[in-house]
């Protein structure tokens, strides 16, 4: 491999050719210098290591256990035993790897199972899946659409949305954010004839706002429109039977295809899309994520498969999820923090600036609890937040006593930034 030089004006294998270095975005971005210099001074929030399961109280790997707001284990299933011993078995009896994709030699009897159920709990014709969530938008959106087409998206949508329909031979357009007259002004600018798909996040990940479905399912009927949903942070959390926003909003019998990620509800990883056969059919034909890919190793489809049928069978841990985030909304408004609008598993405190973020980020650490520290390029500048996520699991003391060290947390940053402000203008002055 040749040595690559991490600065220079002509970084690069043959540094005297005066050829410019194509790895330069790489070397020079600027939110990995950001990084690095957080890493440097101590006030790092990306990447911190867990000493085990991410449980409602996690030992982090300094041997502290903080109240986990900071997981996407929604209910309490990546460490439940019957999750474990089906990821156990699976290795038993297929092994560590499939070794190969699952148009060679890749596909188990597991794999057929997880499929058949999913598209069973979603009432559609079937599911395929992929290696991860992030896969499973790329595979449906790459291959969707011809030359002349149009892949319609919301701003905020998953990046990996934004990744599969830029892979895509039609035009991405996009759309403002949970906009629905946005997304009407820019179908009636299409060509009549040409191909449409709208693309939404059921539940945004980072602020856990809904989107306004119905409204966006009842456009796509009027211009002729396919429509899919991703519901990574959806499935397991809202509607009568989790099957996430399209259900919760009466709009699932109107999606044409669903995206899912296993990482949240379903304790594992990978994903799956949930369509008809046809499309199912065109996907393992020509998606490079599934034609090109290892297929799922065992383990992750077993606890996968486990955790689906705990979802179905126990209604009761969404009736508790749904409790626990209405707890935690209340106790941070209570507490002076009220958090952005939403009715998911994910709540939002606002924070501003990116520096305010990781201060009230480290101070909520400090103070036993994990989140997550959300700023640009996730959301838009000036407009960070702590990304809180809820476990079926936690209990209400838990969720009260991470509501006030999160809220002290955010108003203590505040406070000081407005210190810093007075005192700066009084400087100048």
């Amino acid at each position: 491999m040749h040595h690559v030089p991490t600065a220079g004006p002509h970084a690069g294998p043959d540094s005297g050719s005066g050829r410019r270095d194509a790895f330069a975005p790489l070397l020079h971005d600027p939110l990995a210098a950001l990084f690095r210099e957080h890493d440097r001074d101590g006030s790092g929030t990306h990447g911190v290591p867990t000493a085990g399961a991410p449980e409602p109280v996690t030992v982090y790997d300094d041997g502290i256990p903080r109240v986990n707001l900071g997981s996407n284990n929604y209910l309490g299933l990546a460490g439940d035993p019957r999750v474990v011993e089906a990821a156990v078995e699976a290795v038993r009896r297929y092994g560590t790897s499939t070794s190969g994709s699952r148009v060679l030699n890749g596909t188990t009897r597991l794999h057929l199972q997880l499929e058949e159920e999913l598209a069973d709990h979603y009432g559609v014709e079937a599911a395929v899946l992929t290696s991860s969530g992030v896969n499973a938008n790329v595979a449906l959106l790459s291959t969707a659409c011809g030359p002349g087409d149009a892949l319609l998206v919301d701003a905020h949508a998953h990046a990996s949305v934004h990744a599969g329909a830029a892979a895509s031979r039609g035009t991405v357009v996009r759309f403002r954010h949970n906009s629905v007259d946005s997304l009407a002004r820019r179908l009636a600018r299409l060509d009549p004839e040409a191909g449409a798909v709208v693309v939404v996040d059921g539940v945004y990940s980072m602020t856990g706002e809904t989107a306004p479905l119905a409204a966006i399912a009842d456009l796509c009927a009027g211009y002729g429109a396919r429509l899919v949903v991703d519901e990574a942070h959806g499935l397991g959390v809202l509607g009568e039977h989790g099957r996430g926003a399209a259900e919760a909003t009466g709009a699932l019998d109107r999606v044409d295809a669903v995206t899912i990620a296993f990482s949240k509800s379903l304790a594992s990883v990978g994903g799956a899309v949930l369509t008809s056969h046809a499309v199912a059919d065109g996907i393992r034909a020509s998606a490079v994520p599934y034609v090109f890919s290892a297929a799922n190793e065992p383990a992750g489809v077993g606890a996968a498969l486990a955790a689906l049928r705990i979802l179905r069978a126990e209604p009761e841990r969404r009736t508790r999820l749904q409790e626990n985030g209405l707890k935690l909304r209340i106790e941070l408004s209570v507490a002076g923090t009220p958090p952005l609008p939403g009715s998911g598993a994910v709540i939002a405190v606002p924070t501003g600036s990116e520096e305010a973020t990781v201060a009230a980020w480290r101070a909520a650490y400090e103070a036993g609890v994990y989140c997550n520290a959300v700023a640009y390029p996730a959301v838009p500048r000036g407009k960070g937040v702590l990304r809180l996520s809820v476990m079926a699991t936690h209990t209400p003391e838990q969720l009260q006593a991470a509501a006030g060290s999160v809220a002290a947390a955010v108003l203590g940053t505040r406070e000081a930034e407005g210190t810093n402000r007075r005192d700066g203008a009084l400087a100048v002055a």
